[in-house]
């Protein structure tokens, strides 16, 4: 049986000295690693092991030991020492504190064994070594699945099933020492540790997987010199500019490309030059050095970036910047790359493309001002410039989800604004709900906002959806948000803010997307300090607010209203409404309009109906809008002129010329102004 043994423990050193050298060979190489240097030196120890005299694994256990058993156990004992180190460098699991715990329990074992004097002393050792030995498999163990987690699937299984093969050895091992040589006497020699075994397999698996590795690596690396030689001449040949610099901003690295366009003679004489010294202005150098000092310090990267740089001529250049760190070969940062796409010719048009679109914004302004003047699709008619930046605001929000709050008077016109709103949005062609808030009574609110389930309340015979649901993935409009109650205002929020709400009577959570608009007479700053609405659904609405200007406000839309208006309404009655007196249309021009544009198209209608001819006459039947006129309509029109005068020139304090005052608010000039008192015979002294 020793002779079969005796074969084995050749052909294990034969793999030994074969693994070792071509580990040793491959770690001296400059490429090489730590890992293939730790284990080129174990499998030459085992090696060395094995061809000492007593050669082979089979030593003679009788304390005292003879000298060259000693010496015969340092090698396998600098195997055993190694094997951690070797586990660490291969899995890159560090457990620095347990492999020096192992390594010292190997020299406790090994001195002990030294010390030996008679044979009552031998398993002290024995059992001391089995403690790192167990601590070894647990390391291997551990360390092959955290690589195969998280480094190298193949790298740890490798490992992982020579530990298997360690421990499946390490554990007969164990029992043939307690049995005083167990399996020796089976097998009918006179010493046998089955847990050397492990050596070959060892040595072998691992010697495999280190030069599949090492394969694996030049092919990597032949690749990589093709990639290089490719990358190479594209850095050579591209059309853009290439600078490498060092942490302290000192050029690396110029491409022919970024010589040419900096009007260089060649990269090498600015090799090691300060980028910025260089080719930024003098204005520029401070603040680019900051930037890059601490772009270093944090470790992030400005990826892109616009700047301009200067040629050696003093040419500037306006250069946009990709940005990449560089590393050397221990992963340390060592420099920045920067490439850069010569944007001068595009940034000057783009420059001069921006001054003609910006003459031509100034000349379109007022065709834009005048088409919406002229298109009245959503009926909003006036070319004033109060009416003319409530619709420019009005588009401007419409393509976006924002909350709409729109405020004004009673009959301004706020849900003709809704109605712009919707359609100049992307959800035009979905529902548009709308809802007087004021109209319902404060019990029926809940319901008509969120519906109700069946038998949810007395006279609830169906099923039937509110509001909100019906305008999913449209608009919503609420006017008179200011008429809801408090408890309706704090579930209406909830709407707002996530987007659901649950019907009277139900309990399934409905999801709704809609887009609210908002409308009020109301003061809701003083609606919230008089704690009447609450302040955390006013901010909820009041995202994007616009302001309807009453109808006093843009009295230079009057006579386009009108117009308007008398077409409309004569079609509607079938009427041939032609003309308007101009007393007439001065009258309605001066009259304060509380009711708003609402109060103007009652007017006219009374008008065109009562109109007997073509000629429209104004019906003053209101009691309101006669009370505000209490003296009769001037019968010329020289006394409707100085009576229009006369009240402008109170109301400016008699001031003509200068902003504010009355030459400018009758759109005259000022020497008109004054000759036209002069001939109505209007003085000062009659106030």
């Amino acid at each position: 049986m020793e002779y079969y043994y005796l074969i084995l423990a050749m052909l294990t050193a034969g793999v030994s000295l074969a693994g070792g050298l071509v580990s040793l060979f491959t770690a001296l190489h400059k490429d090489g690693e730590k890992t293939d240097l730790i284990f080129g030196i174990l499998a030459l120890c085992i090696f060395i092991f094995l061809m000492l005299p007593p050669m082979g694994f089979i030593l003679i256990d009788k304390a005292p030991y003879a000298p060259a058993i000693i010496f015969k156990r340092i090698f396998i004992y600098a195997y055993y020492l190694l094997l951690p180190w070797f586990i660490e460098l291969y899995t890159g699991y560090k457990k620095r504190a347990l492999t020096i715990s192992i390594d010292i329990l190997f020299i406790i074992s090994y001195f002990t064994m030294m010390m030996a004097k008679v044979d009552s002393m031998k398993p002290w050792w024995i059992l001391i070594a089995l403690i790192p030995f167990s601590l070894i498999l647990y390391y291997g163990m551990v360390g092959a699945i955290w690589q195969m987690k998280n480094e190298s699937r193949a790298n740890g299984k490798w490992l992982f099933y020579a530990m298997i093969i360690y421990g499946a050895l390490l554990l007969p091992g164990v029992v043939n020492q307690i049995g005083n040589n167990y399996f020796g006497k089976m097998l009918g020699t006179k010493m046998f540790f089955p847990f050397h075994l492990q050596l070959f397999a060892f040595v072998i698996i691992m010697s495999l997987r280190l030069r599949e590795n090492i394969f694996e690596k030049y092919r990597l690396e032949k690749i990589l010199r093709w990639r290089d030689v490719r990358w190479n001449s594209l850095v050579q040949n591209m059309n853009l500019i290439l600078v490498e610099l060092d942490t302290s901003g000192n050029i690396k690295h110029l491409n022919p490309f970024a010589v040419r366009t900096l009007g260089l003679d060649s990269a090498k004489e600015w090799l090691n030059k300060n980028w910025f010294d260089h080719f930024f202005s003098k204005e520029q150098i401070e603040i680019s050095k900051s930037i890059f000092a601490e772009t270093f310090r944090n470790e992030k990267i400005l990826p892109f970036s616009v700047t301009p740089i200067l040629s050696k001529s003093g040419k500037e250049i306006i250069v946009t910047w990709t940005h990449v760190f560089v590393y050397d070969e221990e992963k340390k940062l060592k420099g920045i790359m920067s490439i850069g796409m010569d944007i001068t010719e595009q940034e000057t048009a783009l420059k001069h493309i921006h001054e003609l679109k910006q003459e031509l914004e100034k000349e379109n302004l007022l065709l834009r001002n005048k088409s919406l003047t002229e298109l009245n699709e959503f009926n909003i008619i006036g070319q004033s410039e109060a009416i003319l930046y409530a619709v420019q605001k009005a588009s401007q929000v419409a393509s976006t989800n924002a909350a709409v709050l729109l405020e004004g008077e009673t009959g301004v016109g706020k849900e003709l604004f809704a109605n712009l709103i919707h359609q100049k949005s992307y959800r035009f062609n979905k529902p548009f709900i709308k809802i007087n808030c004021a109209a319902i009574p404060a019990e029926l609110m809940e319901s008509e906002f969120f519906g109700h389930e069946k038998g949810a309340f007395t006279g609830a015979i169906q099923t039937r959806k509110g509001r909100f649901e019906l305008a999913n993935g449209g608009t919503i409009f609420l006017d008179e948000i200011g008429e809801l109650s408090l408890s309706l205002q704090a579930k209406l929020l909830r709407v707002l803010q996530n987007g659901e709400f649950e019907r009277i009577g139900g309990q399934q959570t409905i999801k709704v997307d809609v887009r609210v608009i908002s409308a009020t007479n109301r003061n809701l700053v003083n609606e919230v300090k008089e704690h009447n609405f609450r302040e955390d659904l006013y901010y909820r609405l009041n995202v994007y607010p616009i302001t309807i200007p009453p109808l006093r406000n843009r009295r230079e839309d009057i006579p386009s209203l009108v117009a308007y208006l008398v077409k409309k309404i004569s079609q509607e009655h079938e009427k041939q409404i032609v003309d308007i007196s101009k007393a007439d249309m001065i009258r309605l021009t001066e009259y304060h309009w509380p009711g708003n544009v609402r109060e103007l198209i009652n007017v006219i209608e009374r008008s065109v109906i009562s109109a007997g001819g073509n000629t429209l006459k104004l019906d003053w039947t209101n009691g309101k809008t006669q009370s505000a006129h209490p003296s009769p309509v001037p019968l010329t029109v020289e006394e409707i002129d100085r009576a229009h005068i006369l009240k402008v020139l109170e109301a400016c304090g008699w001031k003509i010329n200068g902003p504010e005052g009355a030459a400018e608010k009758l759109g005259l000039n000022p020497n008109t102004l004054r000759s036209r008192l002069k001939k109505l015979n209007i003085f000062r002294s009659q106030t």
